[in-house]
């Protein structure tokens, strides 16, 4: 397998993708595929975008393995193969890990989301043999989704950037934020060529992370306005960084009410589930129920998010 090429086309903002439910929880596939075809309908393709399907923001703890393949297949045969499905999975059974990632892959997912095992903090070598066991079962490509910033597990040090980078379809990083902003610099210029590093900062320092070589970023909201991140996505790719900044700027005070949570001082309320899927709701999309145990915005919610999203100015200059 080539993974220089599997890592070259996980590239440009990642859409998170939630699992639309029906009124009795159980995935509705033809909404998914609307929303999915969306993103590729306004131009988002390999190395210009990319998704995370299922997410982690997309309530992928509650889905189980058939219907995290469902949404894989619906995310391939809604764009033809022609967008990169990276399939989020997690779990911290090591059998059951591997039989994700085989039938993740099965179903046509280009990498794989994975984070580090939850609960129980973990030393590097047990982290690191974690990996090991997992990527040398499948051939698939993996992306690790660190969370240092979350403090609840155990986090991709930059001495441990050096063991993963022995792990040949270890290919991916989505790391970074302005917690560790001095590693991510650090691990951007001793890196970059390794790993697709994905900046996971809200886009917050996303124009910074790839001056320095990230491949990309996640975007939330690009599912719900994919054109909005293509522009910014597109500005940075031509060295626009100061345009690119101040476009993506537009968004900062919804970030900071709603996504950043009250562990980086923010007003943090709901799942960030919750909010996109009223967020699809407020574009005319099909946002649908949230499953427990989290819980879908109330109507006064909603009025609330749809007033910040009524002052921020999407358009795209022509």
């Amino acid at each position: 397998m080539d993974w220089d090429a599997v890592k070259d086309v996980i590239r440009g903002p990642a859409a998170l993708q939630m699992p639309p439910f029906n009124d009795d929880l159980s995935l509705n596939v033809a909404e998914l595929k609307k929303i999915i075809r969306r993103l590729y309908d306004a131009g988002f393709r390999r190395r210009r975008g990319f998704i995370i399907c299922p997410s982690g923001t997309g309530e992928f703890m509650s889905l189980t393995l058939d219907e995290h393949v469902q949404m894989v297949k619906a995310a391939v045969e809604a764009t033809d193969g022609e967008l990169p499905v990276v399939a989020g999975m997690a779990t911290a059974r090591l059998h059951e890990a591997i039989e994700m990632a085989q039938a993740l892959k099965n179903a046509g997912a280009t990498a794989l989301m994975v984070p580090p095992p939850f609960y129980y903090m973990l030393d590097e070598d047990s982290f690191f043999t974690w990996y090991q066991r997992l990527t040398s079962a499948v051939e698939i490509g993996v992306m690790i989704y660190d969370q240092t910033w979350r403090k609840l597990g155990t986090g991709v040090s930059l001495g441990m950037m050096e063991r993963l980078a022995t792990l040949p379809n270890l290919i991916s990083l989505k790391y970074g934020n302005w917690v560790t902003y001095t590693d991510l610099l650090v691990a951007l210029q001793r890196f970059s060529r390794r790993f697709a590093f994905i900046d996971v900062s809200l886009a917050l320092t996303a124009t910074i992370s790839h001056i320095h070589g990230a491949q990309g970023y996640i975007a939330g909201p690009a599912t719900v306005w994919p054109e909005f991140e293509l522009h910014r996505w597109d500005l940075m790719e031509a060295g626009q960084y100061v345009e690119a900044e101040r476009f993506g700027a537009r968004l900062v005070p919804f970030m900071h009410r709603y996504l950043t949570g009250d562990e980086f001082g923010g007003d943090f309320v709901f799942h960030d589930g919750a909010t996109f899927k009223a967020m699809l709701e407020y574009v005319g999309l099909y946002g649908g129920p949230v499953r427990p145990p989290f819980r879908a915005l109330n109507q006064k919610e909603k009025d609330d998010l749809f007033a910040m999203l009524d002052t921020i100015d999407f358009t795209v200059p022509s």
